[in-house]
C-alpha cells in the first residue's frame, strides 16, 4: 500500500477520470484526497458531468481515508488546482497529484513515494515528475532519472512546504475584484527572473523570460508559474527516463490540450530505483524538454494554431514538426545557439 496521499483532481469527465481512478485502485493509497471543479453557468451540459464525475470518485472501494473539496461553483483550471492543492497542503506535508487525465503505470507511485522521502530535507530539489516529454532514454545511461529547471505535471509530486512557497511568491486568490472580475490577476510578491543558468536554449530562455514578464497568466497557466517560481529560487526537478505516466486527456474536452494527439503509453520503472551521482541539472535531458516544449509551445506552434484551423491538416504539421529531420534539425539549431554552462550545483 502506499503511503504518501494521493490527490485525484477532476472537473467534467467522467470517463477520464474513472480510467485514472482504476490505475489508483491498482496500489490502493492509504489516504486519497479528491478535487473536483463546479460547473459552468453557461454550459447546460456541466451539471450533470460534474456530479458524474463526483459519483465516480466516490467508488473507492479498498480501505482509505478519503477526504474531498468540491466546489459548488467554477473555480476554472487555475483555481481549481492551485486552490485545492492549498488545502492539500494545509494537512498533508507531502502528496502525488493526478489530473483526471493522467492514467499512471503502478511503479509510478513507488518512485515517486521514494524520492519524496529521498529528497524531503534537499531544498535544491523541488518537483518529481512521472512523464518524461519526449526526452530519450539513452540520455540517462543507468539512471532511473535526472535532474532539469522544470518537468512535466502529467503525474507528478512535491512537498508543502515548496509549495507554501511557491503561493506565497504567487498568491492569486481567484476572487474577483475591482478590475480583475475573473480573479485571475497576476500577482507576485516575488517577481519571477528564471536563472539563465538553468535554461541552455535560446528558444527556452526567450520562453521563459517572457511568461515572466506576461500579464496572460491563463496561457502561462498554474503549472508555469509554479516552473517560474523554481526557476527563480534555483530549484530542480526530476524527470524520469521513461514514461510513467500516459496523459489521455488531449482533444475535445480538455482545457489546454484541445488538440489530437497520442501520447506514449505508460510503462512501468525498473526497481530498484539508480539514482545519479549528482544533484545537478544534466544539460542534455535540459536541452530536449525545452526543444519539446518549443515544438508544442513556440511561437510557430502559437501562429501555427491560429492559422490552421483544420484538425487533419494540424495532424500533418504535428507529424512534420515531431519527425526525426526536424528533431535532428532542431537539436543542431539549439547547439549553435546560447549554451548554459554545463554545471548548475552538485550534491
Amino acid at each position: 500500500m502506499i503511503e504518501t496521499p494521493v490527490v485525484l483532481i477532476g472537473f467534467n469527465r467522467p470517463d477520464h477520470t474513472a480510467r485514472t481512478l482504476e490505475a489508483i485502485r491498482r496500489v490502493r493509497p492509504g489516504r486519497l484526497l479528491l478535487l473536483a471543479d463546479g460547473p459552468r453557468p453557461d454550459r447546460p451540459d456541466d451539471e450533470a458531468l460534474c456530479a458524474a464525475v463526483r459519483e465516480v470518485m466516490e467508488r473507492v472501494d479498498w480501505p482509505a481515508d478519503v477526504e474531498h473539496r468540491f466546489s459548488d461553483v467554477n473555480l476554472g483550471c487555475e483555481g481549481n488546482v492551485e486552490l485545492g492543492l492549498d488545502w492539500v497542503f494545509g494537512q498533508a506535508d507531502s502528496a502525488i497529484v493526478l489530473e483526471d487525465d493522467c492514467v499512471a503505470d503502478p511503479t509510478f507511485f513507488t518512485y515517486a513515494e521514494e524520492l519524496l522521502a529521498r529528497y524531503r530535507d534537499d531544498r535544491r530539489v523541488w518537483q518529481i515528475a512521472g512523464n518524461a516529454h519526449g526526452v530519450p532514454a539513452g540520455l540517462f545511461g543507468t539512471d532511473s532519472y535526472r535532474f532539469s529547471s522544470w518537468a512535466s505535471v502529467w503525474g507528478w509530486a512535491t512537498w508543502a512546504d515548496r509549495w507554501q512557497q511557491h503561493r506565497a511568491a504567487f498568491p492569486r486568490t481567484h476572487r474577483p475584484g475591482p478590475g480583475t472580475p475573473t480573479g485571475h490577476e497576476p500577482v507576485r510578491t516575488v517577481p519571477a527572473r528564471p536563472r539563465e543558468d538553468l535554461l541552455v536554449t535560446r528558444a527556452g530562455l526567450t520562453h521563459f523570460r517572457e511568461a515572466a514578464a506576461s500579464d496572460d497568466v491563463v496561457t502561462h497557466g498554474w503549472d508555469k508559474q509554479w516552473w517560474l517560481t523554481m526557476m527563480t529560487e534555483g530549484a530542480l526537478a526530476v524527470t524520469p527516463a521513461r514514461n510513467l505516466v500516459q496523459n489521455i486527456g488531449f482533444g475535445a474536452g480538455a482545457t489546454h490540450g484541445v488538440g489530437e494527439r497520442e501520447t506514449e503509453p505508460a510503462q512501468p520503472m525498473p526497481m530498484p530505483l539508480r539514482h545519479p551521482t549528482q544533484v545537478a541539472l544534466d544539460e542534455a535531458v535540459e536541452r530536449e524538454l525545452e526543444l519539446e516544449l518549443n515544438r508544442v509551445g513556440g511561437r510557430a506552434a502559437r501562429i501555427a494554431r491560429r492559422l490552421v484551423r483544420s484538425p487533419r491538416l494540424r495532424r500533418l504539421l504535428r507529424s512534420a514538426a515531431h519527425s526525426g529531420p526536424a528533431v535532428r534539425a532542431a537539436r543542431l539549431t539549439s547547439q549553435l545557439g546560447r549554451r548554459a554552462p554545463r554545471q548548475h550545483r552538485q550534491g
